[in-house]
């Protein structure tokens, strides 16, 4: 069996996998590593995803932009297209918050944005009687993705083309002369760089402090009708996901942090109730709206609510790709093609240019000063 790689991502969720087929199409050399199976834990095995490039924090944006960053779209952005169902994703928010967006992506993305006054434009008034006041702002290239589906075909590309172990879980990584010994059970691999994409648990240290498990709870929920596209309540601090004709997904918020995953408390506690006056006050019936399932996911989140993805260390050939605060999937594809770009690049001896600097600066590992060595 091959045991010398130039990369080994740890972890197939949404975010490794789009890593590891990215780092593959690259041209390098590539295992990726998963201790079950793909897509079988966090937020990728359980929630939906709304994907959405409107953001508030500019740093997040060239994250959650729709276009590349280096000249080519890519395996990833390519099988994203292939998952993703563009219904438009529709916010319901005050004047001054829907304001705020459309000052965040100035005049140039206004284009694919509809500003309503009021959010009887949205599923016939549906929602206008109970929204009073709210504007309605609609982001006509957003949509759904099916994270699971997308992570499948990854993972296939993956295979065919490097090496793909799952059911291997990783035990400690260890630091030798500009290598890396990645240990999994009697297993040892090495590579030149490894990337821990193991959401809220991994193998690698972490800046102390900076990540943390915390639970993501939502309750699928039998309706009427659902809507027609996803809709973010701000006010409510809560969504509205369509699964169907008549079921859809709302997130609670009664939710556990941890310092890591085992340890949180995967009950499903009083969201559902909470779901469902959330729900009662956006205008579903409860006489015609059903609790069929709640259940409770995870992920890793920081506290700024900015991911952690580089080197703790000028010299540690060691990269940290986490806390992604459940949105990991809409992130992914260009998370992925900008790791690859500076991983070949090191590879390759290069130095990474000024633009490619600047955006990743803001989520530098380093920006937490106390590091835990263990």
């Amino acid at each position: 069996m091959k045991t010398s790689f130039d990369v080994i991502v740890i972890g197939a969720g949404v975010m490794g996998a789009s890593i590891a087929a990215a780092l593959v199409e690259s041209g390098l050399d590539v295992a990726l590593m998963e201790k079950g199976i793909a897509g079988g834990q966090g937020a990728t095995r359980d929630t939906g995803g709304i994907v959405r490039g409107l953001e508030l924090d500019p740093a997040l944006r060239p994250l959650t932009s729709r276009g590349a960053h280096h000249g080519s779209t890519g395996i990833v952005h390519a099988l994203f297209e292939q998952a993703l169902k563009r219904t438009g994703v529709a916010y319901i928010a005050s004047s001054e918050v829907c304001g705020k967006y459309l000052e965040a992506v100035g005049t140039e993305g206004t284009e694919n944005i509809e500003l309503h006054a009021s959010v009887g434009a949205l599923d016939n008034g549906r929602f206008s009687s109970f929204c009073d006041g709210e504007c309605l702002l609609i982001e006509r290239n957003g949509g759904m993705v099916d994270a699971r589906v997308a992570v499948s075909n990854l993972c296939r590309y993956v295979a065919e083309k490097a090496t793909f172990l799952d059911h291997l879980a990783v035990d400690r990584c260890v630091e030798l002369d500009g290598k890396v010994q990645v240990h999994a059970g009697k297993l040892c691999l090495e590579a030149t760089w490894v990337v821990d994409a193991c959401g809220a648990s991994g193998p690698l240290p972490r800046p102390y402090g900076a990540v943390h498990a915390r639970t993501i709870p939502f309750t699928r929920l039998s309706c009427d009708q659902a809507p027609s596209m996803p809709v973010i309540a701000h006010s409510l601090n809560t969504y509205l996901l369509p699964l169907g004709r008549n079921l859809m997904q709302v997130g609670g918020q009664r939710r556990q942090r941890a310092e890591h995953a085992y340890q949180l408390n995967l009950s499903p506690m009083d969201n559902e109730q909470d779901v469902m006056e959330r729900v009662a006050r956006l205008g579903y019936d409860r006489d015609h709206t059903l609790p069929v399932v709640t259940q409770v996911a995870w992920d890793a989140y920081t506290d700024d609510g900015r991911p952690l993805i580089g080197r703790s260390t000028n010299k540690s050939h060691l990269y940290l790709a986490t806390g992604f605060c459940g949105i990991g999937f809409k992130m992914a594809p260009n998370v992925a093609e900008l790791l690859a770009f500076e991983l070949g690049g090191r590879m390759a001896g290069m130095q990474m240019e000024a633009d490619h600097r600047s955006i990743m600066e803001a989520f530098c590992p380093s920006r937490f000063t106390e590091v835990a060595l263990s």
